[in-house]
């Protein structure tokens, strides 16, 4: 059974993303998944920023294979690991780049963070709930 629709907030931040990206041209992935638009079946879009920050404090998604699209809005390095299973994921963006992965995650709750050196104690830190 494939998991629901992720469900990404703010969608404010995901149309802003999608026009930046659109405006650069997108990536290159022959897999159909866009950054435009709703969020796929099994996709979660995260956006980071050079305030070290999220584009939100919390995520949701579907249990399952999830794909893991982490844009970046400018130009700064960032990264993204999920709490306890940094060597099942680890994404890197920088100037306005983007990074794709894919996890197997069982319903709970996660935290993702910046593993760059002194972003995780900045606060570039949020929650997913992975149902």
């Amino acid at each position: 059974m494939r998991p629901k629709t992720a469900i990404v907030k703010p969608v404010g931040a995901i149309v802003a993303t999608a026009l930046l990206v659109g405006a650069c041209g997108g990536g290159g992935d022959s897999g159909g998944s866009s950054i435009a638009g709703e969020p796929e079946e099994g996709v979660l879009r995260i956006v980071a920023d050079d305030t070290n920050d999220f584009d939100a404090d919390s995520y949701q998604v579907a249990a399952g294979d999830i794909r893991v699209e982490y844009v970046h809005s400018g130009f700064q390095n960032h990264t993204l690991v999920i709490e306890g299973l940094e060597g099942q994921l680890r994404l890197e963006v920088e100037n306005g780049g983007q990074d794709f992965g894919t996890v197997t995650l069982q319903p709970g709750r996660y935290i993702i963070y910046c593993d760059v050196a002194g972003h995780r104690d900045g606060g570039m830190e949020a929650r997913l709930l992975v149902e």
